[in-house]
């Protein structure tokens, strides 16, 4: 009998056991089909974008992310430099060290030829077609076949896991999940052939993986891809090469610290101000050892999230479309708008690894995707108390992130599960082995689906574990979804078992197996990823975050033709702090600086200052913190009576605009300081004895040398207003300290009359600069020397890793490929 014959599956008689292959067994698929098969369903996935220009704005993305890259595009665009500076929201944040999101990433170039709108459906979707082909390099280069490797392919992009995350606008998780199989096949290159160049393209998938600037993703790529490697460098030291595996190691090593180096300039200024400026460092580094634990643990996986890896429907979620409702998800977070499942097909094939002969690489990402989901889980189980020991755990939170690293290893078993299928043709006894299990799976999931019919599973949940009144409401609306969901599951294990079926009786062949296989893992995957596709495309979105109002107009002049000034959106009454635009950074978008807005990352003494963990809801007693804060203007969403100070200034369709008589100028000069700890600050700054016209706050005494006299006379005038620099001219009679309300951050620099001079910080979060008698001119600059050595030191690496990555394909053109991967 042929062996052309036996891949085809036309006959499963075979000859003794020696005929078992020990080599990969291919059932071939044409070439082409492999980039068609993945753009397919990657332009059927996202069809309303290509066909209706819908905007793929997710919550997240509408909340924040659109802001930043609208703002970081206009800037260069209008400026051709870098915004160092965001002065328009919170005070003011460091742009690079308050991570506005992924500005350095080589995609992120194509802003500039789009608006932000168009770029980031095109970066969504150009992300997950390349994780297909990046999936599928891989698998072929750890020696599947074409058509394994194409099932693996789907498998991974159209994973929900993977794709879902367009409804939250988690871009940059996209990013990274999207370029881990990238990472992982760049590595096995390295481990395979054991060349500088490869391991210096290692170097580089590092680096873009970190510039995506999702840092906790990045995190987790490289815990995954540094356990494969040393899994690889193990194999080759039971070989009995104990100096080339050492060698291999530190190679890599060298390589990961090169590539992480390359991009020093995204992650090394974040990390100094999340650790010292952000209100995050107060729940994380700074935080007692429960509360920082907890933190840490918060937005976890469950219980209930695990089963759902197994049935999709089974957990719920909060996302609506025109046929779903969006009330079904009954776990243990707040809310729910992504999913974890990465598919049944190939959790069905995974078994048959382990039926026989099993190999090392099973077992590695057997172990991969249990430790990651047991990671994922957090404070669920007690082992997350041994993964907080690891250095920078505590400066995350969502453990359940790492679930990307469970998907690529399925799908990576999934496919080798294919592979096997393929070899079991030959093998009477594997292939009656892996007919058992197969119709054994079924078996379970259809008694599971009549228990559920009758109410049993959820049940038996219920008794085990108690919901409270939102988890139970949740639970009932989900109840109808998790009978059908436990069907479609038995369904799907019946159509498995009855495709091996069809081969096992010669009906079809193994070529045309494996695309039934991929088609129906790709329906399955598709049906569960594309609500949260479809629910991106139809959210309703505010027009006024892309065109302003009557009021947004207004106060655009008032902008141009006064002093800086911020805006307050208070929102519908009674519910203060409740914005009149749906969009918390619409004001900002629109180039107005805003008291408040949403960034997450803000710096922890102005959240401090003006509300905390209460959102800026700034109460009417309060108003003198309006005044402080620079706030010339408050929108509100009707019209009231407005308190003493304030008058009404603009009238449009959405809004009235107040006028504040009261507000201090940004720029000011006053003539006393007292000293106060920070801890104290806040209370006397609220403090309806404290005057900020006359008096300033400061940590510590002034710096020797200089100082102030009461009540001084002068005038401060607004010479240049920049983002990265300003220039202010200050006239006074006698030595003052000149406050701006503008956040402190030790970047900005300050020169009078072109001598340095220190800058302070002043009223607990802004800034004060000691002003000797006379007229003079102050221009304060941005200018991290962190951030600048942080750039010399990623270019320079950069290049340094493409020189000897190019020598490769030097080489490589000199001596010809014996074979290809």
């Amino acid at each position: 009998m042929s062996r052309g014959r036996n891949a085809k599956g036309r006959a499963v008689q075979t000859e003794p056991a020696r005929r078992e292959p020990q080599a990969v067994v291919e059932p071939e698929i044409p070439r082409w089909l492999v980039p068609l098969g993945f753009l397919l369903p990657t332009l059927l996935l996202f069809r309303e974008f290509l066909l209706e220009g819908a905007p793929l704005l997710g919550t997240d993305t509408y909340a924040l992310s659109y802001f930043a890259r609208d703002f970081y595009t206009s800037f260069v665009q209008s400026t051709g430099r870098f915004p160092l500076w965001d002065p328009l929201i919170l005070g003011g944040l460091p742009f690079v060290d308050g991570m506005h999101g992924d500005i350095f990433y080589p995609p992120s170039l194509a802003l500039f030829l789009f608006d932000a709108r168009t770029m980031w459906g095109v970066k969504m979707i150009l992300h997950v077609y390349l994780a297909g082909c990046f999936t599928y390099l891989w698998l072929r280069t750890i020696g599947l076949g074409r058509g394994p490797a194409f099932f693996g392919g789907l498998v991974f992009m159209l994973g929900p896991d993977l794709v879902s995350l367009v409804f939250p606008g988690g871009d940059g998780k996209l990013f990274v999940s999207a370029l881990a199989p990238l990472v992982f096949w760049l590595a096995e290159r390295a481990a395979r052939h054991r060349r500088p160049a490869d391991f210096a393209w290692f170097g580089l998938g590092i680096a873009l993986i970190v510039f995506t600037s999702h840092m906790q993703l990045a995190y987790f790529t490289v815990w995954g891809v540094s356990l494969y490697f040393l899994f690889r460098c193990v194999q080759v030291w039971r070989g009995g090469q104990r100096g080339t595996a050492a060698a291999m190691m530190g190679a890599f090593a060298l390589a990961g610290v090169l590539g992480v180096g390359a991009a020093a300039v995204q992650f090394l200024p974040p990390l100094g101000y999340l650790r010292e400026w952000s209100h995050r460092a107060a729940r994380t580094v700074e935080a007692e050892a429960e509360s920082g634990y907890a933190y840490s643990t918060t937005w976890s996986l469950h219980p209930e999230e695990v089963v759902s890896l197994v049935v999709p429907e089974f957990v719920g979620d909060n996302v609506r479309t025109e046929t779903r409702g969006g009330d079904t998800y009954w776990g243990r977070n707040p809310f729910k708008l992504n999913h974890e499942y990465a598919g049944l097909v190939p959790l069905l094939l995974i078994p048959l690894l382990f039926l026989r002969r099993r190999t090392p690489e099973t077992w590695f990402f057997a172990a991969l995707a249990g430790l990651s989901v047991l990671y994922a889980v957090g404070a669920t189980t007690p082992a997350f108390r041994l993964f907080y020991l690891i250095p920078g755990v505590d400066l995350f939170r969502a453990p359940s992130l790492i679930i990307f690293l469970y998907g690529l290893s399925v799908a990576t078993l999934g496919a080798m599960g294919v592979q096997r299928l393929a070899e079991c043709v030959y093998s009477p006894s594997a292939h009656d082995a892996a007919r058992r299990a197969l119709w054994i799976s079924f078996a379970v999931l259809a008694l599971l689906a009549l228990l559920e019919s009758a109410g049993l599973v959820t049940g038996l949940w219920q008794s085990l574990s108690p919901l409270d009144a939102r988890r139970a409401q949740g639970l009932q609306a989900n109840q109808e979804n998790i009978r059908n969901g436990f069907w479609i599951a038995a369904l799907l294990a019946a159509a498995v078992a009855g495709i091996w079926e069809a081969v096992a009786r010669g009906i079809v062949g193994m070529r045309e197996a494996v695309l039934a296989l991929a088609v129906l893992a790709a329906l399955d995957l598709y049906r569960v990823g594309r609500p949260f596709v479809r629910g991106a495309a139809i959210m309703p979105h505010d027009p006024v975050l892309f065109e302003p109002d009557e009021s947004i107009a207004f106060l655009q002049q008032a902008s141009r033709a006064e002093d800086p000034f911020r805006v307050y959106d208070l929102g519908d009454l009674p519910q203060i702090g409740a914005p009149a635009y749906g969009h918390p950074n619409t004001l900002a978008g629109h180039g107005l600086e805003q008291l408040g807005g949403h960034h997450g990352n803000e710096i922890g003494r102005y959240r401090e200052l003006v509300g905390g963990d209460n959102a800026f809801n700034v109460a009417v007693s309060q108003l003198r913190l309006l005044d402080l804060a620079n706030v010339g203007y408050v929108l509100i969403s009707q019209r009231i009576e407005p308190p003493p100070g304030f008058e009404e200034a603009f009238a449009g369709r959405r809004s009235v605009v107040y006028r504040n008589r009261n507000a201090l100028p940004r720029a000011w000069l006053v003539g006393a300081v007292e000293v106060v700890a920070d801890d104290q600050a806040v209370d006397r700054l609220l403090d309806a004895s404290f005057d900020p016209r006359r008096l300033a706050l400061l940590p510590g005494p002034l710096p020797a040398g200089t100082s102030v006299q009461p009540d001084p006379q002068g005038s401060v005038r607004w010479v240049e207003r920049g983002t990265n620099a300003y220039t202010l001219e200050v006239v006074t009679d006698r030595d003052a300290l000149l406050m701006i309300s503008e956040n402190y951050y030790p970047a900005w620099t300050a020169q009078l009359d072109g001598s340095a001079i220190p800058i302070l910080r002043a009223n607990h979060t802004f800034r004060g600069v000691p002003v000797p008698a006379g007229t003079h001119t102050i221009r304060f600059v941005y200018r991290s020397a962190t951030l600048e050595r942080a750039a010399w030191v990623s270019v320079s690496l950069t290049l340094v890793l493409l020189a000897v990555g190019l020598t490769g394909f030097r080489r490589r053109a000199r001596i010809p490929a014996s074979a290809s991967v």
